[in-house]
């Protein structure tokens, strides 16, 4: 250490050694006499925010003695090293205001737990008004205030629209890990006996999404057996003491409570540590429910907007792909058609006579002859090939991985198939239907446009030459 170094040696320095406007110049007497019977935490630092004194408060809060932090950096009672360097920048520097400001920030103790700080601070000025150091009143943030901040940190998560589910939930885990000072936090989901982990905020790096539990070896039986939150700050000391959870992990501090999704039980949401905590509060118990009441409404409203994807791709009579969808996912089979070499074959299909049909049984017998036809086009497909309806009596095949043999092949058996299904038109009565088909296969210069032009064609000659036949197009 550098002979400048005013704690070289270790030792506080009295009035009688210190420079005229250093702090030290206040001895550790006179600095007890003012701050030492005051129930906050006072820590002053010098202009490097070295450690002067802490009072008996930030003794007994952050877990040192004055002794061992004597000439330390303040960076010590941070828990993360950004908050420490930020503050640097707006607070704890020469050319910051004079005056006192009051922030919350998330401090670290000796034994490695962690709370948000209400803190005021600022600058300690010399005799002619030059910064000499500073002075940090900090207690540990009232529930009530540490909540309101994670309940407007809540907020902006769930209000941004720019962040998608994965997103926000890894946001509202790291805040309930921050909130709770808990390392691990985990969304599961829950099947039976078998616990899945479908979300996780780990910084370890030991778990991940996808892995499974036995749900009887975690600590969430408890919150399920309890149908809300339940927390344990020192499992090594409570009645869970012998539980697989405890046994397998070690994890000493637990809050937890189920996921609710459309009033049936989605999972649980939870937050531990392997290191004990403060006994949680009835205010802990209130956010945690809030929480995961929280993830259960986004769980909800992700899978609304996946159904809400899904119901504008799908044609709403058939249950098959609508137009858009076909399109979308043609131009995607063609585009990687083209890349890998691979054939792609489409086939055009449409019902004869379809109008004879609404006009001699009705709509309604109509509507449901093309939902009997759906469901047998369906049946003579492969899961890869994508069956739409176009609109009207006109369906379309795409059949990746298959060239115009392979078509012919799979518009022969629908034929064959529709030829012995009689298509019901009421209670009592069905009416045999045929179809008109024309097929193309992929070449190498095509365009989206070009391919349904030629597969088009085909189907009107199919229609020309009588109906019920397949056409294939003239490459």
């Amino acid at each position: 250490m550098s002979h400048t170094d005013p704690y070289s040696d270790g030792q506080a320095h009295n009035a009688g050694t210190a420079a005229p406007g250093d702090l030290t110049a206040l001895s550790p007497f006179s600095l007890a006499n003012l701050f030492d019977t005051l129930p906050e935490a006072v820590v002053v630092a010098d202009r490097e925010r070295r450690v002067v004194y802490i009072n008996a408060a930030a003794e007994t809060l952050f877990g040192y003695r004055l002794a061992d932090l004597r000439g330390r950096k303040t960076e010590i009672f941070y828990a993360n090293q950004a908050d420490f360097l930020n503050m640097g920048k707006q607070r704890y520097n020469t050319t910051a205001s004079r005056g006192f400001s009051a922030y919350r920030v998330l401090y670290q103790c000796s034994d490695g737990s962690q709370f948000l700080g209400q803190t005021s601070a600022g600058g300690l000025s010399g005799a002619q008004g030059e910064i000499q150091g500073y002075l940090a009143l900090i207690r540990p943030a009232r529930s009530v205030e540490q909540s309101v901040d994670t309940l407007q940190r809540l907020h902006a998560i769930t209000a941004d629209m720019k962040r998608d589910h994965r997103a926000r939930m890894a946001d509202i885990l790291a805040l309930g890990a921050r909130h709770f000072g808990l390392d691990l936090a985990i969304l599961s989901s829950i099947q039976g006996e078998v616990y899945r982990v479908e979300h996780c905020h780990d910084p370890a790096g030991g778990l991940s999404p996808g892995t499974t539990f036995d749900l009887g070896g975690t600590y969430c039986v408890h919150a399920l057996s309890a149908d809300g939150p339940v927390g344990f700050h020192h499992a090594g000391e409570s009645e869970i003491r012998t539980h697989p959870c405890y046994r397998d992990f070690g994890l000493e501090a637990y809050i937890g409570s189920p996921i609710q999704v459309n009033g049936a039980l989605y999972g649980t949401l939870n937050f531990s540590s392997v290191r004990a905590c403060e006994p949680f509060s009835r205010d802990d118990l209130v956010l945690m429910q809030l929480l995961a009441d929280t993830v259960g409404y986004e769980i909800h409203q992700s899978a609304m907007q996946k159904q809400l994807g899904v119901l504008a791709r799908t044609d709403e009579l058939t249950g098959l792909a609508n137009r858009r969808a076909v399109m979308e996912s043609l131009r995607w089979q063609m585009s990687h058609s083209l890349r890998s070499g691979l054939p792609l074959t489409i086939m055009s299909l449409d019902l004869d006579h379809f109008k004879a049909i609404n006009d001699t049984w009705g709509h309604a017998a109509g509507d449901q002859v093309l939902r009997g036809f759906s469901e047998l086009l369906a049946g003579v497909t492969r899961e890869v090939d994508l069956c739409g309806r176009l609109g009207g009596e006109e369906f379309i095949v795409v059949l990746p991985d298959t060239d115009a043999s392979g078509g012919c092949v799979v518009g022969d058996r629908l034929r064959c198939r529709l030829a012995g299904t009689p298509m019901p038109v009421s209670e009592r009565e069905s009416i045999q239907v045929t179809v008109s088909a024309g097929l193309t296969s992929l070449q190498p210069e095509d365009d989206l446009e070009s391919m349904l032009q030629r597969v088009d064609l085909a189907l009107y000659q199919a229609k020309q030459g009588g109906r019920d036949r397949l056409c294939v197009a003239q490459e």
